[in-house]
């Protein structure tokens, strides 16, 4: 678990043999899906190019930061000066939520790092999620990578590479990333102290994202906004299509207002279908594979009343629905197309006759 990093291993051995090289990258993106420990290596990054000890340290370990030192301490706490993290602004109450990371925002990039580094000795941005730069701030930032500063290196997060241009993914080290194993996450918990059965519920609901396990760990109304998404994915079902366009509506109000709650929802939906899916497909007794392991009776009930390709149907649906809305299609839009595929219990369809 360097530097609070769960998996990936290769993602962090890949970083410390570039950092570890005579000219290491001004420049790295950070590649894979969202929870999985990028922004933690980020920040290691960070740490290791400030670190007070590590000028002193010798050897195979000279690329790896104390985490102990003013500098590290700092940079854990996110205060440090010369380390800066850009992304998507919050909007104003009552505004609409801004969609990307303008190309203002890539100009003041450039004022910071035109200074030396004031208490450390490299300023490091980190960009997160940089494949929300829009077109012209990924047009103006390509100045910066092309002529980097000295003493500056940037770490580029992102999700979807392809939404970057060719031209920014050209001028840096690529560090893929991808999901990690549950046991590997529910080994890691209980390091941390976690109770073994509630280890082992937290690993499966992370869906190999050990971000979201630490999340879910360390806040209980997490656990309680999961059980609230889980209740509505199941009356979701039962809802006559009417109160489902009603809905449709209050989630792309909240959408604007607030994206990750309405992604979050959307991903608690996910999890409980596709759950109910493979009940149906295996007929599971053991829980093995599932991720609401702590709601079997629920999913066996669920995939008795459901047709197993309406099911199918929807869990493509939300798929679908996430990656619209995350590729800015009109909120109310993708979300009618969603609800209007939901499984439908017999009683149900019996009424809509």
């Amino acid at each position: 678990m360097t530097a609070g990093l769960i998996g990936n291993a290769r993602a962090l051995a890949a970083v410390q043999r570039a950092l570890g090289s005579p000219s290491p990258p001004h420049a790295w993106l950070f590649v894979g899906p969202e929870g999985v420990g990028k922004a933690a290596l980020a920040r290691w990054l960070a740490q290791a190019v400030n670190c007070a000890a590590r000028s002193q340290q010798q050897g195979a370990r000279s690329q790896e930061p104390c985490g102990e030192c003013a500098q590290c301490d700092r940079i854990a706490r996110g205060i440090h000066s010369d380390v800066m993290t850009v992304s998507i602004p919050v909007a104003e109450a009552n505004e609409p939520q801004h969609k990307d990371i303008s190309v203002d925002q890539v100009r003041d990039v450039e004022r910071a790092v035109a200074l030396a580094p004031f208490e450390g000795r490299t300023r490091v941005v980190i960009i997160d999620p940089a494949d929300a730069m829009s077109t012209g701030a990924q047009n103006a930032f390509l100045k910066t990578l092309e002529e980097p500063p000295p003493n500056a290196m940037f770490v580029l997060i992102a999700t979807q590479v392809d939404a970057l241009l060719p031209t920014v993914r050209s001028r840096c080290a690529l560090i893929e990333f991808g999901l990690v194993p549950t046991a590997e996450i529910g080994h890691a918990l209980r390091q941390r102290g976690v109770e073994e059965e509630r280890a082992r519920l937290l690993a499966r609901l992370s869906n190999g994202r050990p971000e979201k396990a630490l999340a879910l760990a360390d806040d209980a109304s997490r656990l309680e906004k999961r059980s609230e998404a889980l209740e509505q994915a199941r009356a979701l079902a039962a809802m006559p299509m009417g109160d489902l366009m009603d809905l449709s509506e209050r989630m792309a109000q909240q959408f604007r207002r607030d994206r990750e709650a309405v992604l979050g929802r959307l991903d608690g939906w996910l999890a409980w279908w596709r759950d109910v899916l493979l009940v149906c497909a295996s007929e599971v007794d053991s829980g093995d594979g599932l991720a609401n392991i702590d709601m079997l009776e629920g999913l066996r009930e669920d995939a008795g009343q459901y047709d197993r390709d309406d099911v199918v149907a929807f869990v493509r649906a939300l798929r679908e629905c996430r990656r619209r809305l995350e590729g800015n299609v009109q909120a109310r839009i993708a979300l009618d197309a969603l609800l209007v595929r939901s499984p439908r219990s017999a009683a149900v369809m019996r009424s809509e006759k």
